[in-house]
């Protein structure tokens, strides 16, 4: 489904101003159809998580902010995972989905636990808790408990001061040998849907004129990557793994004169890095 992204806009500002966030779930699940679960496809995201996890042996406790509503990427995990606490700011979790897509993926995959899911308890069998509403930014889990966090496009939808808060309290709980592994999507989330306008459509506005299209229940930070990769170091991290996505080869002139003399990374439309505590 196409859609015009001011007109998209709009709608996301009467669910601000109305104060309906069910709208919108409504919305994504029976209109656009974006959060239904038909047929998985396993995604590369989640691969890319499981080798770099394996890879520095951090498959016993790990935590994931921002976990959505289907859980498709933690019941993916657990077959390698020993214990995942997996949260979100508000509740998101919807059953329907998460057994949705425990069906879809058991017929790709054979799952080491392919039990019904319909409540917490359920997933406690897969190794995963769910807590909700839970803040990153200040947890109650102890100091070094944390093998591993995952994050999967999520942190684009966090405001850059809490960003930094979440990755001070990554560093507080994580261990000596712990690792991030963050995948995260820099493209202007409109486009998605409007095919119309660039990847990097919304980085032509002002600060003043995106705060008209950048609502609560569609919140987008617009950071670059080298914008990032500073916050990490600021907070404690070292890079220890990079690989950027350059999906949009037609810049609009616009945007490429804004942006001139920048860090050539601030082209690119995602990224994955993996971080170690300095």
């Amino acid at each position: 489904m196409n859609i015009n992204w001011k007109t998209k806009s709009f709608v996301f500002r009467l669910i601000d101003f109305f104060n309906l966030p069910n709208v919108l779930y409504f919305l994504q699940k029976n209109v656009t159809k974006r959060s239904r679960v038909r047929d998985i496809n396993i995604s590369p995201n989640w691969s890319q998580h499981k080798l770099i996890l394996q890879k520095y042996n951090a498959t016993d406790f790990i935590f994931e902010f921002g976990a959505g509503k289907t859980l498709a990427q933690n019941l993916y995990l657990s077959n390698d995972i020993d214990n995942q606490l997996i949260v979100d700011l508000n509740p998101m979790l919807d059953f329907e989905l998460v057994e949705q897509s425990r069906k879809s993926l058991s017929s790709q995959i054979d799952l080491k636990h392919n039990s019904t899911i319909s409540n917490k308890k359920d997933l406690l069998k897969y190794g995963i808790t769910y807590r909700a509403p839970f803040n990153a930014e200040n947890t109650d889990l102890e100091d070094g408990s944390l093998s591993a966090c995952i994050s999967t496009n999520t942190l684009e939808h966090i405001p850059p001061d809490s960003i930094k808060k979440i990755f001070i309290e990554l560093h507080r709980t994580l261990k000596a040998s712990g690792i991030v592994s963050a995948k995260i999507d820099y493209s202007d989330h409109y486009a998605h849907t409007d095919k119309s306008i660039s990847l990097l459509n919304y980085l032509k506005y002002s600060d003043l004129e995106w705060k008209k299209h950048n609502h609560s229940v569609h919140y987008q930070n617009r950071l670059r990557h080298f914008e990032y990769i500073e916050l990490f170091k600021m907070t404690g991290f070292t890079v220890i793994e990079e690989t950027l996505e350059f999906a949009e080869s037609n810049i609009p002139d616009e945007v490429v004169s804004l942006w001139n003399g920048y860090d050539d990374s601030w082209k690119a439309t995602a990224a994955h890095v993996v971080l170690k505590k300095s």
